[in-house]
């Protein structure tokens, strides 16, 4: 850049960073509003909130896999692409044979918890600091905890304890996704005054 000319590439970089960072904030959206749907599920019967939580997840599993392609790296977008099949594969599970059994429900939903969590975790370690990896960290921990809660409580879980989880988990990837999509903006803000 010359001395004396400005910069007219510094006010496109906020403008260029949200539009990058808005399928997250929509997947985070969609999310958290999945998450209270899934909360509030609890209050059906049984067989019913097997089949929404099923459905929760296939929804948000599609989303995930839809969104692989904004991913940072080729491992991070496989990664992404696969954990959204998982949780299509689980939702489907539930939503073909609600009849399985609360048990094979539970440990579905423990496998799902538990792998999302750790490859966030895993995500949010490989991510720069100031980027909002704290909030992935914090949702992967977040969503192993509530895994093992659910393993730990495994013959006495009832139908309202894997809707209210499942959706907590949810909410808590929603707000991080939201979350990080917020701090790469005023990032860029900050970068385009200097």
């Amino acid at each position: 850049m010359n001395q004396g000319q400005p910069d007219h590439e510094a006010p496109m970089i906020p403008s260029a960073i949200a539009k990058l960072t808005k399928p997250f904030t929509i997947l985070g959206v969609v999310l958290i509003l999945l998450g209270a749907l899934s909360i509030y599920a609890p209050q059906q019967s049984g067989m019913t909130v097997g089949v929404l939580v099923g459905i929760f997840l296939v929804v948000s599993g599609l989303f995930r896999t839809f969104f692989f392609w904004v991913a940072t790296s080729l491992g991070s977008a496989i990664l992404r692409f696969v954990m959204g099949l998982l949780a299509v594969l689980a939702g489907t599970m539930m939503i073909a044979d609600p009849a399985l059994g609360l048990q094979a429900v539970t440990l579905v939903a423990i496998a799902y918890l538990v792998v999302d969590g750790a490859t966030q975790i895993l995500f949010s370690l490989r991510l720069p600091p100031g980027v909002g990896g704290f909030w992935i960290l914090l949702g992967g921990v977040l969503s192993v905890v509530l895994g093992i809660m659910v393993w730990r409580e495994l013959p006495f879980s009832g139908d309202q304890a894997i809707g209210i989880l499942i959706g907590a988990k949810l909410i808590i990837d929603g707000l991080a996704l939201i979350a990080m999509s917020l701090v790469a903006r005023a990032a860029a803000t900050a970068i385009s005054k200097i």
